[in-house]
């Protein structure tokens, strides 16, 4: 009762601060616009589509649509890039992922008349982030690799660090968790130098997550919590409502405390309703479907599993489904119909070995075979049984304490390399001051011994010949 309530009493502050501000914030665009003109009005327009992303999908792509017709009329050329990328960041967020690239397609072009070498840059990365999404991680990861060069080039240093950051996550997503840290640690370094609290409040979270997956998860739960103060003090929603699902995936998965992760979950889906992010929802609405699993409330397990697995397929979020069917299958063998479970099951593993999504190969091959075993399939059990023997590692616990002992390591190194290059610099200035006071010296004895042979050369011809 007292999650219900708190769900409640944080749906509604959240719904009052967002509907209140949103409409408020788009009265006063929408009177501006009117008063403008020239770039002036653009600039606005622009605003009010992003504005308008939290009421109206539909309305948000009118008025980019409006922003961008008014830019063509008037010639403001230069700005169409600006208004391209903002209408595809809105077609990304409500789900539709092929007209966003659609949009940022157009984007590039219109950056590239431009040479808006930053903004060139933010929209590969915003490419590779739809990729991402889709599961196609190497077409992501070339399109992140494209902008990096760019941010290389032109010195981008803020920028840099949040490609690399994005090539991490879709390592992350792979199951290649040392490669995640190295670049999630790399990006916390610049932020840390740039004292971007909030980009760095990120990382800090991100790199938690990957000690979690190294079952450290006391240091994984401190980072979160770390990162979730930050994003509370900045007001930052969108990473709030991921924290919240990340905190309550480890209440649920590792503390074993089914209320504490419902609280955190159903705050999660709180904002990310709100915020109208259905990949963001599609996650959370699975977590929490598992949560009633647990609680042995199978209908309404399933129902949250089929509005996550709903979600995923309309937007295309291709982790979703795999992660949702997964789910799903754990759901049915739970409640012993083992011959439903093994088909979703097999759904979940058909999918993760397209994407190469790896890191659902084990898990998926234990349920089945337990799955077979129950049902007394001597055929099904010996094939599962083949594959476990074949990929089973018997010093998993000793390699991620090894991971974690070696990453840290790493990392206390890059934190030193600053201080190694100052000292480095010394030595060599030192060296060269060596270097000047030894040829100095040299330079002295030789001075002196020449005086001396030409005092002894004079001497020599005074004296007298007998």
């Amino acid at each position: 009762m007292r999650t219900i309530v708190s769900y409640i009493i944080t749906f509604l502050f959240f719904s009052t601060c967002f509907a209140d501000g949103d409409l408020i914030k788009i009265d006063s665009l929408n009177k501006l616009v009117g008063l403008q003109s020239g770039r002036e009005r653009i600039e606005t327009l622009i605003s009010l589509s992003e504005a308008y992303r939290k009421v109206s999908f539909e309305k948000s792509l009118r008025t980019g649509t409006d922003a961008e017709q008014f830019a063509s009329d008037e010639g403001f050329n230069a700005l169409k890039g600006k208004i391209l990328l903002s209408m595809g960041e809105s077609a990304s967020l409500s789900g539709d992922y092929a007209l966003a690239l659609d949009y940022y397609n157009k984007s590039l072009n219109a950056y590239k008349e431009t040479d808006g070498f930053a903004e060139l840059a933010e929209t590969y990365n915003k490419m590779g982030l739809v990729y991402k999404n889709l599961a196609e991680y190497d077409k992501a990861i070339e399109y992140l690799m494209i902008a990096t060069d760019l941010e290389k080039e032109h010195n981008l240093v803020s920028q840099l660090a949040g490609s690399i950051a994005n090539i991490a996550t879709i390592y992350f997503a792979k199951g290649d968790f040392n490669k995640a840290m190295d670049g999630y640690h790399q990006a916390q370094i610049v932020y840390k130098d740039l004292n971007d609290t909030l980009r760095y409040a990120k990382m800090t979270m991100n790199i938690g997550l990957v000690y979690w997956q190294w079952d450290e998860n006391q240091l994984a739960l401190d980072m979160l919590l770390e990162a979730k103060t930050i994003f509370k003090q900045k007001d930052d929603f969108v990473e709030l409502g991921r924290v919240y699902n990340n905190i309550g995936m480890l209440y649920y998965q590792d503390v074993k405390d089914t209320v504490k992760a419902l609280e955190y979950f159903e705050n999660s889906l709180a904002i990310r309703e709100l915020l109208g992010n259905q990949l963001g929802m599609a996650v959370v609405l699975a977590n929490i479907g598992n949560v009633y699993r647990d609680r042995n409330q199978l209908f309404e397990a399933f129902e949250k599993y089929d509005k996550a697995l709903r979600i995923s397929e309309a937007i295309g979020y291709k982790e979703g489904e795999v992660r949702t069917n997964y789910y799903i299958g754990i759901a049915y063998k739970k409640s012993k119909k083992f011959i439903e479970s093994n088909r979703y099951l097999e759904k979940c593993l058909l999918m993760a070995t397209k994407y190469g999504i790896k890191n659902y190969f084990d898990i998926v091959n234990e349920a089945k075979l337990k799955n077979f075993a129950a049902l007394g399939d001597y055929n099904g059990f010996m094939e599962e049984f083949r594959i476990y023997a074949s990929t089973k590692d018997t010093l998993a616990v000793e390699l991620n304490e090894m991971r974690t002992r070696e990453a840290e390591a790493r990392y206390k190194v890059n934190e030193f390399i600053p201080e190694m290059d100052r000292l480095e610099a010394e030595n060599k200035h030192q060296l060269e001051l060596i270097h000047l006071y030894r040829y100095s010296f040299i330079s002295m004895i030789v001075i002196v011994i020449t005086i001396m042979l030409i005092l002894v050369f004079r001497k020599s011809k005074n004296v007298p010949v007998n």
